[in-house]
């Protein structure tokens, strides 16, 4: 069955179809939720909430796109509208995260057998939390441009404006992350002092990592060490690989739609 028999499927009502429909689309939009979001159980609820759009809106699909530009296309917008989160309220600017990089409030060696889990949570979580302190409107640009490799004629269908506007967002977003990195990230530019197994410890003081409950190291679908390109933007946020959420979104929206809570939903 393809794309267009399969929603047309869905608007007749067939509940196979559209559970098929949701697991087609609900790992990207995941995964655009949790690098805009940074925090896991916000981008699970902002990715229910976004199916939902999908699902009630779906007789609004137009077949003049592709229907996963559609999606994110609905994602973004959700995503960019929602009221400031608790991370963002923290992160209000580079200089203040920067300022707390030099600031260390536990010991640096950390030498567990968990060390290398551990680096790698501390890694991603650090680099998707730089993403905080961009604009809404370059967060998503350099998510969709650099992270999920999206063309500037699709990205800018996405984000509403011209193919030259979303290029000139994504030069824009790259260059002030790669001026944070160059002068802060010692993966970046190894004549920095900070390191991630250096923070560990920290981390784990404030609260930042759970060793029992770890938002990113332990929950990635695949990850390929050879992507990674230690001096690179490019390689420094696509290296993270794919994110999976433990969340079941099928049996969600069907207890919603059993109980016709979804026809309140615009």
């Amino acid at each position: 069955m393809d794309e267009q028999e399969l929603i047309i499927k869905c608007l007749e009502g067939d509940r196979r179809s559209l559970e098929q429909l949701i697991h087609s689309v609900q790992g990207l939009i995941f995964n655009l939720s949790l690098r805009f979001l940074w925090n896991r159980e916000d981008a699970e609820d902002a990715t229910q909430e976004i199916l939902i759009k999908i699902v009630t809106n779906l007789s609004k699909f137009n077949g003049q796109s592709k229907f996963q530009t559609w999606v994110y296309r609905v994602a973004s917008n959700y995503l960019i509208n929602l009221k400031q989160t608790k991370v963002e309220s923290v992160l209000t600017s580079f200089d203040i995260y920067a300022d707390d990089l030099k600031h260390y409030k536990a010991a640096l060696e950390y030498n567990l057998p968990d060390k290398t889990l551990l680096e790698k949570e501390m890694k991603v979580s650090c680099t998707l939390a730089m993403l905080q302190c961009l604009s809404r409107e370059l967060r998503v640009t350099f998510i969709l441009g650099s992270i999920l490799k999206i063309k500037s004629n699709v990205g800018s269908e996405i984000t509403s404006t011209t193919p030259e506007n979303f290029r000139k967002r994504l030069e824009q977003s790259r260059k002030i992350l790669s001026s944070f990195l160059n002068g802060n990230c010692g993966v970046y530019n190894p004549s920095n002092n900070c390191r991630c197994t250096n923070r560990i410890n920290t981390a784990l003081k404030c609260g930042r990592i759970e060793k029992a409950k770890l938002s990113f190291a332990g929950k990635i679908e695949f990850y390929n060490a050879e992507m990674e390109e230690l001096c690179s933007l490019t390689g420094i946020f696509q290296n993270h690989g794919s994110f999976k959420s433990n969340a079941d979104f099928v049996t969600q929206l069907n207890q919603l739609i059993s109980s016709k809570q979804i026809m309140n939903y615009n």
